[in-house]
Parts: structure tokens; C-alpha cells; sequence
């Protein structure tokens, strides 16, 4: 599985800006986080919760400044 998903990344980073692609594949922190706290139950500390607000954030301004670029 992680051989497809290093494969996939290759290939998006070719043809994408690699700092949206980095930004976009930081997300997948953010669902981990609230994966952990809906089915097994873990915390959600301030610490967490301030973490995946900073990568929530960082997510919304690659987008809107790539849209930016494009118009």
C-alpha cells in the first residue's frame, strides 16, 4: 500500500506545484486525528486540536493562493 501511495505522490508532484501537493498530503494528519477520536475513542487534546488548525489553515492558503495564480 505505501509503495502505491509514494508512487502516486511521484506522480501528482510531476505534474502539480509541490507546495500544494505537500500541503494536501499534510491532511491526511487531520483525518488520522479525527479517525482515532470517532472509532477507538482517543483524546482530542488542545494540542491536537491546535495542530490540525494549523494544517486546516496551511490547506486553505496553498489553495487560495494557487487560485490566485491561476486567475
Amino acid at each position: 500500500m505505501s509503495l502505491l501511495a509514494c508512487g502516486i505522490i511521484i506522480d501528482v508532484i510531476s505534474s502539480a506545484p509541490m507546495g500544494a501537493v505537500s500541503a494536501l498530503r499534510e491532511t491526511s494528519v487531520l483525518f488520522a486525528a479525527v479517525l482515532g477520536y470517532l472509532f477507538p475513542g482517543e483524546p482530542l487534546t488542545r494540542r491536537k486540536i491546535a495542530a490540525c488548525a494549523v494544517i486546516a489553515a496551511d490547506t486553505f492558503m496553498m489553495n487560495s493562493l494557487s487560485e490566485e495564480k491561476l486567475l
